[in-house]
């Protein structure tokens, strides 16, 4: 493509060198995120996380929802690396954003808001939707809110801010009808939540393998070091092995491509990322001290993570093809029951059984669908309309 292409409506398939770079901003991101809830793990500090995550999670799915079904020139590119600043300083205020002093927070709602402004110049030079209530008028206006409350008291700004996130979050449910008729470029749609999975995948591994590094390398250790690669394997296995291919079927065949974009790559896909971060968390705490009690949420963050991740694919299953896989439900609910009684054993224990759950679930879908049988399938009624 020479350098001089002018925009065009057809969708490119496969993601950009500026896109890609633009995702570095996200792996910080993550790793940010992760920080957070690892340094005090609670249910405050999880809620804590989950408010910080959102507006991140919620501004990179508008860039890559805006530049999806156009040609890259150097106006996206500005679009992008903007956003992308945006996004960066947003990730590196966020550990303090809702402490004291009010200096992060004011530069992690300056950002944001920042950001919410260009997506919505970018998206009405575009015409990316026909109606003034879209994601980019809605995003603008939580924005604001967001902003407005960062120099007030703490339990004030997380208060507006997590409201102003619901409202972000339920605001797609009412405009299904801009979202219908939208045009998705499939091929790439797919690969750029795909490549947000590996992204929150490494996250896990790099935590796990930055705290073994720090704690030296003994037996345990290294015990606790190969059970979280093989927890990283088998969260991986169950994403590109089967539901890819079936989101990516979906986005193609489905007469509403858009509302599969909001519910499976959208909604979905961010507690994909949550749970991904949850576990990370969950191992880097299991490599430090293999050997310890954890109680609480800190117990429970490996297989609990690892319960929402696998627990999602019901819904997103159910999204896409009419009913959620059994074998998933039944192991959702195993790692459920690993996540309640955490807290009576070792944490390499935790993560042993973690892992077990996983390379089960993964090796008996494998020869299920290799022996030529049907998926056994969850139906909650004949019929389900998934456009």
């Amino acid at each position: 493509m020479s350098e001089t292409t002018t925009e065009s409506t057809t969708p490119h398939a496969r993601a950009t060198w500026a896109e890609l770079f633009f995702d570095l901003v996200l792996v910080f991101a993550v790793t940010q995120t992760a920080h957070v809830l690892g340094q005090h793990t609670s249910l405050g500090t999880l809620g804590h996380a989950l408010v910080l995550l959102a507006p991140l999670w919620w501004g990179w799915v508008g860039v890559t929802i805006l530049v999806n079904n156009v040609e890259e020139t150097h106006a996206q590119r500005l679009v992008l690396f903007a956003s992308g600043l945006c996004i960066f300083l947003m990730a590196v205020a966020a550990p303090a954003a809702l402490d004291q002093p009010r200096g992060a927070a004011l530069v992690f709602a300056g950002a944001h808001l920042v950001l919410r402004i260009v997506l919505l110049v970018a998206a009405a030079r575009a015409h990316s939707f026909a109606t003034a209530i879209n994601p980019f008028s809605i995003g603008l206006v939580t924005g604001i809110a967001i902003f407005a409350s960062a120099p007030l008291p703490e339990h004030i700004r997380l208060w507006v801010w997590t409201g102003a996130l619901i409202a972000q979050l339920g605001a797609p449910l009412f405009y299904a009808r801009a979202l219908r008729g939208r045009t998705i470029g499939v091929s790439h749609l797919s690969e750029r939540f795909g490549l947000v999975i590996i992204i929150a995948l490494g996250e896990s591994v790099v935590d796990a393998g930055a705290q073994a590094a720090a704690t030296g390398l003994t037996v345990a250790v290294l015990t606790a070091l190969v059970l979280s690669f093989v927890i990283g394997v088998g969260l991986w296995w169950l994403y590109f092995q089967f539901t890819s291919k079936v989101i990516e079927h979906a986005l193609a065949t489905r007469s509403s491509p858009g509302l599969i974009v909001r519910d499976v790559l959208s909604y979905g896909h961010f507690a994909l990322v949550a749970a991904l971060v949850a576990v990370a968390v969950g191992l880097g705490h299991t490599v430090a001290d293999p050997g310890h009690n954890a109680h609480g949420v800190a117990a429970a963050l490996a297989p609990g993570g690892a319960a929402l991740f696998v627990g999602t694919f019901v819904f997103t299953r159910w999204r896409t093809v009419g009913a959620p896989a059994l074998l998933r439900v039944y192991t959702a609910a195993a790692l459920i029951a690993v996540a309640a009684v955490s807290s009576l054993l070792p944490a390499i224990g935790v993560v042993a059984l973690t892992a077990g759950v996983l390379v089960a679930i993964n090796v008996y879908e494998h020869v299920w669908m290799n022996s030529g049988r049907p998926a056994l399938e969850l139906r909650f009624r004949r019929d389900v309309r998934v456009d």
